[in-house]
């Protein structure tokens, strides 16, 4: 047993089964991929990796693209050569500029991407178009995001890491909105836009997990006024969970094809 764990071996064990049964739900949303040459964007999540591979298998290519050049490095560690039915690529670059002639892929994925995305220099439309730029003829685009068409504590833990790094760094999240809002901005540059919502997924032991966290690092960075006033609604939401669990958001699921040139 891990002394450092606020689980124990049990919890941690339904913890982290509810963890893959929530990528399931959402991986499965995308149906057959079988031997298709997919772009996981903006995410470097090992149980979507693992998740990705097996249902693509090995007559198909993955590549995993991510701005965070460490954290790639820790997700190809993660794996052992023969863990996984196909070898993928870890590729450092962004969504607004990505790495890869038009026509390379099958499939292009995010999860989770679009409510962390930074806007403060380019638009989310502006990344959804260069991601879409690399699908193949009849490829599809497929978002899988959280929304806020149910209350949950994350959006409000959200919101305080939004501000802090428009704070420290500058940055402008796209943040956590509506179902409607997000398929919106699929609709302006996809062709035959479909999509589905799905309630907030419980998964047990996350409220013992969240307390048990330090604030976020950023606040030191902050000015004394500015800390002062993120540190005490951070610690709301802590007295939050702690009364009433921690709750993920809603999240939707989004696909389209590319639209055809106008001649």
């Amino acid at each position: 047993m891990n002394a450092d764990d606020p689980l124990i071996p049990e919890e941690r064990d339904e913890y982290e089964t509810d963890l893959i049964a929530f990528s399931n739900r959402e991986l499965d949303l995308l149906g057959d991929v079988r031997g298709c040459d997919v772009l996981y964007a903006g995410g470097i999540s090992p149980l979507w990796i693992e998740g990705l591979a097996e249902r693509i298998g090995e007559n198909g290519s993955l590549i995993v693209l991510d701005k965070d050049e460490d954290g790639l490095a820790r997700a190809e560690a993660a794996f052992a050569p023969d863990d996984l039915p196909l070898r993928p690529r870890f590729v450092v670059g962004n969504v607004f500029d990505l790495p890869f002639e038009r026509g390379t892929f099958d499939l292009v994925y995010s999860s989770g991407l679009f409510h962390e995305l930074d806007v403060s220099e380019k638009s989310a439309m502006e990344a959804l178009s260069a991601m879409a730029s690399v699908l193949r003829s009849g490829g599809r685009f497929a978002t899988s995001d959280f929304v806020d068409d149910a209350g949950a504590v994350q959006i409000e833990a959200e919101v305080i890491e939004a501000e802090m790094e428009r704070r420290v760094f500058g940055a402008k999240r796209h943040g956590i909105g509506s179902s409607e809002r997000l398929v919106e901005l699929h609709e302006r540059s996809l062709s035959d836009v479909r999509h589905r919502a799905s309630p907030p997924f419980p998964i047990r032991h996350l409220d013992k997990l969240l307390p048990s966290e330090d604030e976020p690092p950023e606040f030191s960075l902050l000015s004394d006024e500015d800390a002062r006033r993120l540190r005490a609604r951070w610690r709301a939401i802590l007295d939050r969970v702690r009364r009433e669990g921690y709750t993920r958001p809603a999240t939707v699921y989004i696909e389209g094809g590319t639209k055809s040139p106008r001649i």
